[in-house]
């Protein structure tokens, strides 16, 4: 009996070492779940009540062997308009490949070595496969590698330019009609460096297949786009999807019932959010699914879910979404280079209008106002004196006579040559003579009669002419100059 036992312990034990043989994926035609069986070679569906039933069996040449991790992970990529599957084993980069036209399994690798490439980024450049970035021997990396189909094994591409330091848990994709990488947001590590920490990079990156050349496009500067990526945690990142339009991922801060998607445009770096206000989809957790018992299954803008609490009246245990559709009814938020306000080009420019306004407001505080009898001084300082001999000597004579009281009408007869004509010839001329200086010193004095006529102090009944006190220092001084 006890013979028996190690016998059946015997024939177990290889089953309970490679128990992570199944690779998962959703089929982008008829949209059922299926799993590869890497072991026993057969695949099998799951049916509508959330088991596994057998689908077809497997068949392989004589050197098939699937060397399977204890501890390892698959990954699934199916080729677009093809039937055929492609199996990466993590971490190692064996290659499995599934063809569900005749259900035959070859492995096309011949590795035999553990690698750096635990959740890598695969992806097929027309009939070429590449992997770029992941995790392995103690640190991240940020290589770029194909699979040699000729040699059997992952040669290395060389490239140049300001490249991540390293790319794990992170947003990336190809852009087959561009024939480029795009980056961003990826965590690196070294053991060797910062006692082994994870750094959050939130850069943007773009490599050129055509040039063989990384370049760094900008900062992730969104302020609330931002903020949701620092606390997107490292855990959460490894259910973010692509759906070859999108970057789909539901934030860690999601606790509040209302489930919120966010949509990443690679191509325009557009961000676009989308609140489940109406709980269409409150019985989908994107954080739920588990590698090693996986509740969820993507392809493409693709998504079924399993649910893990059924309504026994219905026959529906699937969700079945196309994320895509769904980010029609998103809203745009901005794009991942926006500033916040307060760096924003419009911000400089107010603030520039204000400190401007200010400074005029303090200059006008600190230099005293000056009065309209300055002001035409300065004029007067500067304007030319234009006036014919005759009505400049008449000034002359009444600023002369300013502190005797003024010219008298006599003395203003001489000067204008007028004494000899009969006396309403005499008020006519001198009338019109004062009449047309006070208006040539106008001008300058901004004075109507610069030039007035004030009755005598030693005898009222005497007229004589005197300068307006307004405007006597600066015809003083300008007469004088």
């Amino acid at each position: 009996m006890k013979f028996l036992r190690l016998f059946l312990i015997f024939l177990i034990w290889p089953a309970s070492v490679k128990a992570n043989q199944y690779a998962y994926f959703l089929n982008n035609v008829d949209h059922k779940v299926y799993r590869v069986d890497l072991i026993r070679k057969e695949i099998a569906r799951l049916d509508s009540t959330s088991n596994w039933v057998f689908y077809h069996s497997l068949t392989s040449d004589s050197t098939y062997q699937a060397d399977i991790m204890k501890t390892g992970e698959l990954a699934v990529i199916q080729k677009k308009n093809t039937n055929r599957l492609h199996i990466f084993q993590e971490c190692t980069n064996q290659v499995y490949v599934v063809d569900l036209t005749d259900f035959q399994i070859k492995r096309q690798d011949d590795t035999y070595y553990r690698g750096d490439n635990c959740k890598a980024y695969r992806f097929f450049r027309g009939d070429v496969i590449y992997s770029i970035g992941g995790y392995g021997f103690w640190r991240t990396n940020n290589h770029l590698i194909f699979f040699d189909k000729k040699t059997k094994e992952w040669e290395a591409v060389n490239s140049n330019g300001q490249s991540p330091k390293g790319m794990y848990h992170g947003f990336v994709t190809y852009l087959p009609e561009k024939d480029e990488i795009i980056s961003f947001s990826n965590y690196s590590t070294d053991v060797s460096m910062e006692y082994g920490s994870l750094n959050l990079d939130q850069s943007i990156y773009q490599f050129s297949f055509f040039t063989k050349t990384w370049k760094k496009l900008g900062e992730i500067t969104h302020p609330k786009f931002k903020q949701i990526l620092d606390e997107f945690s490292y855990e959460d990142r490894q259910h973010l999807f692509y759906t070859g339009k999108y970057f789909v991922f539901e934030p860690s801060t999601n606790k509040n019932g209302i489930h919120q998607y966010y949509f990443v445009n690679p191509r325009t770096l557009e961000i676009f959010e989308y609140n489940d206000l109406e709980l269409k989809y409150a019985r989908i957790a994107l954080g739920a699914s588990q590698p090693q018992n996986p509740s969820m299954f993507t392809n493409g803008p693709w998504l079924l879910t399993v649910l893990q609490n059924a309504n026994p009246k219905s026959n529906d245990s699937f969700i079945l979404l196309n994320f895509d559709d769904i980010a029609k009814n998103a809203t745009f938020i901005g794009l991942l280079t926006d500033l916040p306000w307060y760096q924003t080009d419009w911000f400089y420019g107010i603030v520039l209008v204000i400190l401007a306004l200010v400074l005029i407001y303090v200059l006008k505080r600190l230099v005293p106002k000056r009065s309209n009898k300055e002001i035409n001084l300065s004029i007067m300082q500067e304007v030319k004196l234009d006036m014919d001999p005759t009505s400049l000597r008449l000034l002359q004579s009444i600023l002369d006579n300013q502190s005797q009281g003024g010219l008298a009408i006599e003395e203003v007869n001489r000067i204008l040559e007028i004494e000899n004509l009969a006396f309403d010839t005499q008020r006519y001329r001198r009338s019109a003579m004062i009449n047309q200086v006070n208006q040539t010193l106008t001008l300058l004095t901004g004075e109507r009669n610069s030039i007035i006529r004030e009755n005598s102090e030693e005898d009222r009944r005497q007229k004589r002419y005197k300068i307006n006190p307004n405007c006597f220092e600066l015809l003083r001084k300008k007469v004088s100059f």
